[in-house]
């Protein structure tokens, strides 16, 4: 019986099985180790890519990459601060206790907590 192994759990890589991988082309692959972008080494006619030296770069190239969206984006803000534009608001934080229970069928639920009207004591009567 025979088993094939996909591309990905190979230990070496070459330049073919790695395209197939990043979905790209074989000569999108060869460019990107010539430049140095991935990491490659010469065998024979062809490239081979070790797939633990490949993690490690694609690790640091994304780290890279959202390093330089976090600096646009802090810049982004900078500037409309210095603008005069409110920034950005927070996110929504998520909700630390759990929600009230629904109530049971034939049960009334209990009335919505109101906020408080600007310059209206708390519990005066309407």
């Amino acid at each position: 019986m025979e088993t094939t192994t996909h591309p990905a759990d190979a230990e070496i890589l070459n330049t073919g099985e790695l395209a197939k991988l990043l979905d790209c082309d074989e000569e999108t692959v060869a460019k990107r180790i010539i430049d140095g972008d991935l990491p490659g080494t010469k065998f024979g006619r062809g490239w081979v890519i070790p797939r633990q030296a490949l993690l490690q770069r694609i690790n640091e190239m994304a780290m890279q990459d959202a390093a330089a969206r976090r600096a646009e984006l802090m810049a982004r803000r900078e500037e409309a601060a210095q603008r005069g534009k409110p920034s950005m608001p927070p996110p929504p934080m998520l909700p630390t206790s759990a929600p009230p229970a629904a109530p049971k069928r034939g049960q009334r639920r209990p009335p919505p907590v109101l906020p408080a009207l600007p310059g209206v004591p708390a519990g005066a009567p309407c």
